[in-house]
């Protein structure tokens, strides 16, 4: 009868079949595809979580290769660990590798006539670079009178840029040169502490912009850089891909980006207290670029650390498409919570395969199943796990 071929056939399994998405893995339940379109969503910001091996970067490359054959949008990565390299290479993409040896330079006070929002421009230039000084100096050493000197001299030093008859673009030694001549003890401190990244060994910042790149799949490397400038460079390059991201909304072309081992900007976990502002000028960009046409992705690790940053939790409940793969002690009540998963359902992430896990899309949470069958040149492109990939070398 109807009544006990019910307890059989998942009649309330929901299923996300859009016109123009692409292809995120099969529904678990039903094994029916999933098709999302990120672009229909209220905002096309996503997260994508699990601890490692879990399969957040091969998820991701599974929609970059979608993206880069199916769409002409760009498609930007900051990719800390160098995991995306060959995936980049082999699509035609351009690699950019920020180190102290590569001659690439990017100039963290570059600001030309697309930057900014709707507000004043100097503000959140201003902004910015008390984040970028604060990772320079260390958190938690810039007092309030530290921060109000570096205010005034970076308003200074542009205001005057912009008055006078010879125009140019600052680098790091002319802000510099206005801290020392500022009257203030505390303003010499914060000199000397910037020093080393001016005139010393890790001056890499302090050049001009020499990077032109016009490919529109470009991956940022900065593994080379060490943890020292790690975090830095993240906040120069995201500086460098807000300017495109406007850029290209004037050309009405969207642009994704991706955003390995967010956790180092959002300050959670070990990098737990790191810097205020970077994790502010993250959740800027989650905020604005929806209006530029970009669509953001954070890939980070297990999630218990993220629900310790009010900044992250917010940039979590305001992202409408959320991939949680394996998690690990996770706090099923804060989690469901937060992510809008209901705590039924967390059955799914506790204790599931790699390329497995919950896929939430705006109001649907679908349980998905993204596996690759291994023995092929996409999982072989894909696969970071170190052990298949030198036991695969070692057998050619």
């Amino acid at each position: 009868t109807t009544e006990s071929t019910a307890v059989l056939i998942p009649f309330h399994t929901q299923e996300i079949m859009q016109e123009g998405g692409i292809y995120y893995g099969q529904n678990a339940v039903s094994k029916n595809m999933i098709v999302v379109d990120r672009k229909k969503l209220l905002n096309g910001n996503s997260f994508r979580l699990g601890v490692s091996g879990s399969g957040k970067s091969f998820s991701a490359k599974e929609e970059i290769v979608a993206l880069a054959l199916a769409t002409e949008d760009d498609i930007l990565i900051l990719d800390p660990e160098s995991e995306f390299g060959n995936l980049t290479v082999a699509l035609g993409g351009e690699v950019v590798k920020v180190s102290a040896t590569s001659g690439m330079h990017l100039n963290a006070m570059d600001m030309d006539s697309s930057y900014g929002d709707d507000t004043n421009p100097l503000i959140e230039k201003s902004e910015f670079l008390l984040s970028v000084f604060e990772q320079l100096v260390g958190a938690g050493n810039l007092g309030a009178k530290d921060k109000s000197i570096i205010d005034r001299c970076i308003r200074k030093l542009y205001l005057d840029i912009a008055m006078s008859k010879e125009k140019y673009i600052p680098v790091m030694s002319d802000f510099y040169d206005l801290l020392m001549k500022q009257p203030e003890e505390e303003a010499r401190d914060i000199a000397l502490a910037l020093e080393l990244f001016v005139n010393g060994s890790l001056n890499i910042f302090n050049h001009q912009t020499n990077i032109d790149v016009d490919n529109r799949f470009v991956v940022y490397g900065i593994r080379d850089l060490g943890k020292e400038l790690s975090a830095i460079a993240m906040l120069v390059m995201l500086e460098n891909v807000k300017t495109r991201i406007a850029r290209n909304a004037e050309r009405g072309r969207a642009t994704w980006l991706y955003i390995d081992e967010c956790h180092v900007l959002l300050g959670t976990g070990e990098h737990s207290g790191h810097s205020e502002y970077s994790g502010k000028f993250l959740y800027s960009l989650w905020k604005k670029v929806r209006k530029q046409g970009g669509l953001c992705t954070a890939l980070t690790q297990n999630i218990t650390d993220m629900l310790q940053s009010y900044t992250a939790v917010t940039m979590l409940a305001n992202s409408e498409f959320i991939a949680l793969l394996k998690q690990a002690n996770v706090d099923s009540q804060e989690l469901s919570k937060v992510a809008g998963i209901p705590e039924a359902q967390l059955q799914y992430v506790s204790n599931c395969a790699s390329g497995m896990g919950i896929l939430k899309h705006g109001e649907t949470i679908i349980p998905f199943d993204a596996r690759v069958r291994k023995n092929n040149i996409i999982y072989d492109l894909f696969n970071t796990n170190i052990h298949e990939i030198r036991e695969k070398n070692n057998h050619v």
